[in-house]
């Protein structure tokens, strides 16, 4: 039986009168990596921010493993975010950057060694632990930033749009990246508009638009075989 690691139940959110998410019902479970589709403006985002806690919704609940996590701070939930811009901190190294999670929580000198060893493997960048963020390039910033959030040893990590702010030359390697996460079990939530990606490496797709989920389903069905005509218009606009 399939574990449920995150719920939102009933979860709205509205910005300056204007309603976001309209009564959402999300179910994620452990070691899926669920991708976030829609158009924008259909509160992809807005739901990674309130699974991460950067966001709080007006009505409904967050539950995390059974918890209710709806108020509590993103630095004490058990959530990981990469984002568009990176957010490295430029005046420190590739090492100091993604030890910054594990040194705060009181980690150890050779425990946080390992960790650094083991997420540059990951992301395909060993041998960089000494290296200026301001002297690499986008994608490699971008897989710094996955290697920080691997190390903080959370059991969810959210995606937004990771890709957005790339080169497009530099799109592949940090997707390349992603689909060794996916191999290792790691939960991912992902909010991308990169659709051979979600279509290779999703367990689930989740299509949003006007605030709620229209159709949810595994890949293969979701982009051969769609149900709803809202779908089936989307994926018309971006697929050809």
């Amino acid at each position: 039986m399939k574990k449920e690691l995150i719920h939102l139940q009933g979860v709205s959110k509205s910005f300056d009168g204007h309603l976001v998410l309209d009564g959402l019902d999300l179910t994620i479970y452990e070691n899926e990596f669920v991708t976030l589709l829609g158009p924008s403006g259909c509160g992809k985002t807005t739901t990674l921010r309130l699974i991460g806690g950067f966001e709080e919704p007006d009505t409904g609940v967050v539950l995390f493993d059974g918890q209710d996590i709806t108020h509590v701070p993103p630095n004490r939930r058990q959530v990981n975010t990469v984002f568009q811009n990176y957010a490295l901190f430029s005046h420190m190294d590739v090492a100091d950057n993604i030890a910054f999670g594990p040194k705060i929580h009181g980690k150890s000198r050779e425990y946080i060694k390992d960790k650094i060893r083991y997420a540059l493997k990951l992301v395909n960048l060993d041998g960089y632990e000494h290296a200026n963020i301001v002297d690499l390039s986008g994608g490699q910033q971008q897989r710094v930033a996955i290697a920080r959030a691997l190390c903080t040893n959370q059991p969810l990590i959210l995606f937004d749009e990771p890709t957005s702010a790339l080169d497009p030359e530099m799109v592949q390697e940090v997707l390349n990246v992603m689909v060794e996460l996916a191999r290792e079990n790691i939960t991912m939530i992902c909010v991308t508009h990169e659709m051979g990606f979600a279509r290779q490496v999703a367990d689930r797709v989740i299509f949003m638009d006007g605030g709620y989920i229209v159709e949810e389903g595994t890949p293969e069905h979701f982009f051969t075989a769609p149900e709803h005509e809202r779908t089936k218009a989307f994926l018309s606009k971006i697929l050809h």
